[in-house]
């Protein structure tokens, strides 16, 4: 029989925001800013983007590797334009979903991000009707102050000992499965979230299981 679950951690991207990385490399063509098939893929985690991620370099030095990859001239309010828009809405089912939980679990969350991401969209994406449902999480552990990346282990031990909370009774739900295995290999009982499906659903019929 499974421990009982007393913590919820979250993923931000593609689990509560939704992402769009077509929506960047569209910015960046039109903006005549070019990247190697290396630095820029799926999930963006590689060369500078990686090393912007987990706080290794500042905004400044971010903003100044996409400027040498670019035609044009450009600002730093053109650049953070150009990278916010790999974010996009929070839909407000998921926001509710979370006030819900709150007031039966413990609630986390834990992203590899940015400084420009975060401080762009954790002011107003999580408001929903008048109330700030950020509030909902006991505690948000982010990569770039973390200094550390998921599937790293090192991310999950860090978020579990801050929290001060047990592996066993936490469920880890994140749209990577490396991630999830990452997590699971760590004690954790884990949830693969598929984009667009239904999260409640889906926590809930984790929860049920035996």
């Amino acid at each position: 029989m499974q421990n009982e679950i007393k913590n919820i951690i979250f993923d931000w991207g593609n689990v509560i925001i939704d992402v769009s990385m077509n929506n960047f490399t569209e910015a960046c063509q039109m903006a005549g800013i070019k990247f190697t098939d290396e630095e820029v893929n799926s999930t963006h985690k590689a060369g500078f983007f990686l090393a912007f991620e987990i706080g290794e370099i500042s905004e400044d030095e971010f903003r100044n590797e996409i400027r040498k990859r670019a035609t044009t001239s450009l600002t730093d309010i053109e650049i953070d334009t150009i990278w916010n828009k790999i974010l996009g809405q929070t839909p407000k089912e998921k926001l509710e979903l979370l006030y819900s939980l709150s007031s039966q679990y413990d609630l986390y969350l834990l992203s590899n991000t940015n400084a420009i991401h975060w401080n762009a969209f954790s002011k107003n994406s999580f408001i929903c009707n008048g109330t700030n449902m950020i509030n909902s999480f006991k505690g948000i552990y982010l990569s770039y102050q973390l200094h550390c990346a998921k599937p790293s282990p090192e991310i999950f031990r860090k978020t579990i000992e801050i929290a001060k909370i047990k592996a066993c009774e936490t469920l880890f739900i994140d749209d990577s499965s490396k991630n999830c295995e990452a997590a699971q290999a760590l004690g954790m009982r884990v949830h693969n979230y598929i984009p667009g499906s239904d999260l409640k659903n889906s926590i809930l019929g984790e929860i049920e299981k035996k």
